[in-house]
């Protein structure tokens, strides 16, 4: 019962503010008339929510993973720029006189689609996170007996829905000037939440993987799923785990926004409220009419699609595979499998609420969330042949491991530009991280050689040349690349070496063109061959055979998709490499193998294109 009260109060105190603020604002501005309009719009996404739900739910048994993500992305972004121009047109409107105010009001609720923004505004506060809430519902009924876990999710809806009429009624006491000031810094603080929110489902959706390093994690702290976690998520957007881009996202709108605010805040008046003569619309009566029906259609889908769910779970498939995860593990934690289409039960064996998701580096493949606990969910997809990470309860727990193996009879997948988004956003991630440590180790090189210490200097300097060595696969194939690289390693190994400003000075410029390139696994590829195959009467050095090495491991999964022979061999020359380094043992073995890795991972000429 307490599950599905948190979950739906978390999903409910967003939409319930927002639709709280709004009718409030109607009532101060003399608009009373139009509440009608909003909650038609909150019957509409109820509606749609409960009627698409059960239809995936009775038709494929499922929501699809990226159509789920792709959908709150693209609502949430919607929904923060009608509600960022929402809050600047009231601030506008507050500077006002009562005349104008009441001029500006008309004009937004007058003409042929009467109503049309505040319908369309609590339509977008509630379906943006209608399906998945349906979804879970579906899963909790299906699979619960008895009126507990009803109860409770009614009680969260119902409780958030009291938090709505409390901030409407404190709204309609306040000050125009106060109430205008307040609701809007409130509402500039939850569009950021939907700003971030967004971030997360489009990397979910797997369009979106750079930035993905953990920038905190909350979760023993501040749980998202206990009673302060939700009411924070639905006013603030709150995630107890966050990463960079999301955290990026969030101030690089909120910071901006706020300041716009407040400052164009300070010229405010205070206005009387006006009040107009009020007028019904005989449109309203009827789209009521017609929400209510819709809302009748959902509910009966929604019940239909429980009942039949229910028989489909008690009728689970042998060929199912069983994973059971906790909040800290999964069993099985290493899992392999044939490639195709394959169907996974996941089964919360913790005391919270968990998701679980296979990932290709950091792209999220496939997932399921808000299992909740001793609750099931099944989930389908079509897997390629390699290996992938699974998450085992929380996010912060070792990862399992997920290998899928080709078939002899099944013909090798061809690559796509979307294949590559992984690795390329992983040695994207790669690469910063060696470029910072270039810059720390520049930067602690002027004290040396300002005391004149040339043995300090000496050894920084052939520190900074190690860390070098990495970023130079980037660079093949990139005259501008190659050019910037070797002035860095010349101010570097000179005889007569550039000062430490000129050195950071060129490393700075290498590290900001680096940063606009994507560097794709056949230019990584080339870039490691060159490092492992010097001129004549030249060793490869230890960083040159890491740096290799590094590419090596990052391309292997992508490799054993399409070709895993190859990814064999490779693995064997990784194993023999650290007793066998010389140049024409297991270094050269490597090159061969990793020009053969290569002309696997190459991409068609259409999909280069694409």
């Amino acid at each position: 019962m307490i599950v599905p009260f948190l979950i739906m109060l978390r999903e409910g105190i967003e939409a319930a503010l927002i639709v709280g603020i709004v009718a409030s604002y109607l009532v101060r501005s003399g608009r009373r008339e139009w509440l009608p309009a909003l909650w038609i719009g909150v019957g509409l996404a109820c509606a749609v929510s409960l009627a698409a739900g059960a239809a995936l739910d009775v038709v494929v048994g499922e929501l699809p993973q990226r159509g789920q993500e792709l959908f709150e992305a693209v609502i949430g972004l919607i929904a923060a720029a009608m509600l960022t121009s929402m809050v600047f047109w009231m601030r506008k409107a507050a500077r006002s006189i009562k005349g104008e105010l009441q001029a500006g009001v008309d004009a937004a609720l007058s003409g042929a689609h009467q109503g049309l923004a505040l319908v369309g505004l609590a339509f977008l506060a509630v379906v943006r996170e209608g399906l998945e809430s349906v979804f879970f519902l579906l899963a909790i009924f299906q699979q619960s007996s008895g009126w507990a876990a009803a109860l409770g999710a009614g009680l969260g809806v119902g409780l958030a829905g009291v938090i709505g009429y409390a901030i409407y009624a404190l709204g309609v006491k306040l000050n125009l000037r106060s109430f205008f000031r307040w609701t809007g810094i409130l509402i500039l603080f939850v569009a950021a939440g939907l700003v971030a929110n967004a971030v997360r489902s489009l990397h979910e959706a797997g369009l979106w993987n750079h930035l993905q390093q953990s920038v905190y994690d909350l979760g023993t702290v501040l749980p998202a799923d206990s009673a302060p976690g939700a009411i924070l998520a639905g006013f603030f957007g709150y995630q107890e785990r966050a990463t960079l881009g999301e955290v990026l996202a969030y101030l690089a709108f909120l910071v901006p926004m706020l300041g716009l605010f407040l400052l164009g805040g300070r010229r405010e008046q205070t206005v009387a409220a006006p009040r107009p003569d009020t007028r019904r619309s005989p449109r309203l009566k009827l789209a009521g009419i017609a929400t209510l029906l819709l809302a009748f259609g959902g509910v009966s889908a929604f019940i239909y699609a429980a009942g039949s769910g229910a028989r489909r779970v008690a009728q689970a498939s042998t060929s199912d595979i069983a994973i059971a995860i906790t909040d800290r593990t999964c069993q099985p934690a290493m899992l392999t499998i044939p490639a195709g289409k394959v169907s996974f039960v996941v089964s919360n064996r913790g005391e919270r609420v968990l998701e679980w998701e296979i990932l290709d580096g950091v792209m999220v493949l496939e997932e399921r969330e808000n299992i909740a606990p001793g609750q099931s969910r099944r989930l389908t997809t079509q897997l390629h042949p390699g290996e992938y990470a699974i998450t085992c309860g929380l996010l912060s727990a070792p990862r399992g491991r997920l290998i899928v193996q080709a078939s002899a009879a099944q013909p090798r997948p061809a690559l796509t530009l979307m294949d590559m988004v992984g690795p390329a956003a992983e040695y994207r991630a790669f690469l910063s991280e060696r470029s910072a440590a270039l810059e720390t180790a520049l930067d602690a090189l002027e004290e040396p050689e300002g005391r004149g210490d040339a043995q300090a200097a000496a050894k920084l300097r052939r520190d900074a040349v190690a860390l070098l060595y990495g970023l130079r696969p980037a660079t093949a194939g990139d005259a501008e690349l190659e050019t910037l690289y070797g002035k860095v390693r010349g101010a570097l190994t000179a005889d007569a070496p550039a000062t430490a400003y000129e050195v950071r000075r060129a490393a700075a410029t290498l590290r900001a063109a680096l940063a606009q390139r994507t560097t794709l696994p056949d230019t990584m590829l080339a870039g490691a061959i060159s490092l492992l195959s010097p001129p004549d009467g030249e060793a490869t050095s230890p960083e040159e055979v890491a740096a290799a090495r590094d590419i090596a491991k990052l391309l292997l999964p992508l490799t054993a998709r399409v070709d895993p022979a190859v990814a064999g061999r490779v693995r064997a020359d990784l194993v023999a490499l650290p007793e066998d380094a010389k140049p024409g043992g297991a270094l050269r073995a490597l090159a061969e193998d990793l020009a053969v890795m290569r002309k696997a991972l190459a991409l068609p000429e259409a999909g280069r294109k694409s």
